[in-house]
């Protein structure tokens, strides 16, 4: 793991949080406007036409293009396991970016939340920063066929009868597995690149399925912030996403996986304190205000109560 890689980790999230930011309000709105669609398959496809309108929500895929640029970099020059970790801080980069918009400084959670991921990051890349990084293709078909059952499991569980926050975290747990899905997929792709050129990467599969990939994923993105609110979808995803890493990247890329009940321990532990700053930071009341915009302030604050898409 490289000083660059972490250095590109670290702007990619910061981009995709900026992303983020600009596209759930923007998709929210429009999914509010459109109603309930509890028990439908992806009611987002619904509404492309008018997010693409929204200059707002293409200043946001703007910001995710550029943060895929600086993530691929990352993936080619560093563990897939610490690189999706690095990916967590998104969080943390979010919470000046509500400050800007709110005035509202961060409160003591918001700096225990990022304390917790910080140790956590060290932690993991101190434990498996060394590991030397190979590819290992055979697994590859049974890793993407897992993920493929995991996310069709997790939208069958959404379309039923759930709460809107449920419905929004299972979604944004299938968002992060087809966010994971497309960093394996980076990674086999740059390394053919590197290594047999680009006129032989263009006739093998995984470089088609890195463009299905990362469009499962983005949709899935999309139905997670218009279904609820942005902690929810975050937390989801930014969870989901280095925890499968780590287990593809342990069969696909580590040349020597874990072994030994220490350092499964240590990796637990790591995992923990990187979930545990997220969830803090994810349903801060900072990111909760400026997530629900000024007006929101001004209406509770004349005593009313919030409205059911509120909640």
């Amino acid at each position: 793991m490289t000083i660059l890689s972490t250095i590109l980790g670290l702007l990619a999230a910061a981009l995709f949080a900026a992303a983020a930011a600009l596209q759930h309000r923007v998709t929210r709105t429009v999914a509010q406007a459109r109603g309930d669609t509890a028990g439908h398959w992806l009611p987002v496809l619904g509404t492309v036409a008018r997010l693409l309108r929204s200059p707002v929500w293409l200043a946001g895929l703007g910001c995710n293009v550029l943060g895929f640029a600086a993530h691929a970099s990352a993936l080619h020059t560093g563990s897939i396991a610490i690189v999706q970790a690095l990916l967590a801080v998104q969080l943390m980069f979010a919470l000046p970016m509500s400050y800007t918009r709110t005035g509202r400084p961060p409160a003591a959670r918001d700096w225990l939340g990022t304390a917790a991921v910080c140790a956590g990051l060290a932690v993991l890349v101190l434990t498996r920063g060394g590991v030397a990084q190979t590819v290992r293709r055979e697994p590859l078909p049974a890793v993407l066929l897992a993920a493929i059952v995991l996310i069709g499991v997790l939208l069958t569980v959404a379309r039923s009868r759930l709460g809107r926050t449920a419905r929004t975290a299972l979604t944004g747990v299938a968002a992060g597995t087809g966010f994971s899905t497309t960093a394996v997929l980076t990674v086999v792709v740059a390394d053919q690149l590197a290594v047999r050129g680009p006129v032989t990467t263009a006739l093998d599969w995984p470089v088609y399925a890195l463009g299905l990939s990362g469009l499962v994923a983005a949709v899935l993105a999309q139905e997670a912030f218009g279904s609820g609110s942005l902690p929810a979808a975050l937390t989801a995803m930014t969870v989901a996403d280095p925890v499968l890493s780590w287990l593809w990247g342990a069969l696909l890329f580590d040349e020597a996986p874990p072994a030994g009940l220490s350092a499964l321990w240590t990796l637990t532990l790591a995992g923990a304190a990187i979930a545990a700053g997220v969830a803090l930071l994810a349903y801060s009341p900072t990111l909760r205000v400026a997530a629900a915009g000024p007006s929101a302030g001004i209406t509770r604050a004349a005593g009313h109560a919030p409205s059911p898409v509120e909640r």
